[in-house]
């Protein structure tokens, strides 16, 4: 698609957000955002907040980077839980995650930013053989849980001192649009609730 093409799609996209909504939708965050939520998710463009919400505006303060990271976007992370004073914390790691797999196939030959964000992923997460299609897929979905567990932890000890007042609850989910889980496609599966990880 030339750049024109793509110029004209993101404005008749914004033309229809204009449309359905008027000056009184907008009057409660003029000047203030009031979210609940403040959202740790993977950047990839499968995976985004109105999947969470139906409508996310001044609901989701929202933090992206590749792998769903705390640590390469930890003010942002800060400027949520501490001065927006979201109740919740919710990390949110993706089926088919390109960052895990980036990670567990090798990534010495990337430029240095993303392999400063990549050298961040947990690494305990398995670096099963690349050429073995099913163990590689098994192990991309296991080491994607792990990433999120170790997202979790990590507010965990970052934010203890929030999470034993009671004023912070921080949550550990898998987006699922593969049906791995066999929950249904696009199904948001919680996995960890403050550090908790065997839940019904």
């Amino acid at each position: 698609m030339d750049q024109q093409k793509l110029i004209n799609l993101i404005l008749d996209g914004n033309e229809e957000f204009f449309k359905n909504h008027d000056g009184e939708y907008f009057k409660d965050h003029e000047t203030c955002q009031s979210p609940f939520i403040t959202l740790v998710t993977c950047s990839d463009s499968r995976v985004q907040t109105d999947e969470i919400l139906p409508d996310p505006v001044n609901r989701i303060f929202s933090v992206e980077n590749i792998g769903n990271q705390i640590k390469t976007a930890e003010g942002s992370v800060d400027f949520g839980v501490y001065i927006l004073k979201t109740p919740v914390l919710l990390i949110v790691g993706h089926s088919d995650c390109g960052a895990v797999k980036a990670f567990m196939k090798g990534y010495e030959t990337v430029n240095r930013n993303i392999k400063k964000e990549l050298n961040t992923l947990p690494l305990s997460m398995k670096c099963s053989d690349k050429h073995d299609d099913g163990k590689f897929e098994s192990d991309l979905h296991d080491n994607i849980l792990v990433n999120i567990d170790f997202q979790v932890d990590y507010a965990i000890s970052k934010y203890k001192e929030l999470i034993n007042k009671g004023e912070l609850v921080v949550i550990g989910a898998f987006f699922d649009f593969r049906n791995e889980f066999q929950k249904g496609y696009g199904r948001l599966v919680i996995t960890n609730i403050n550090g908790k990880t065997q839940l019904a």
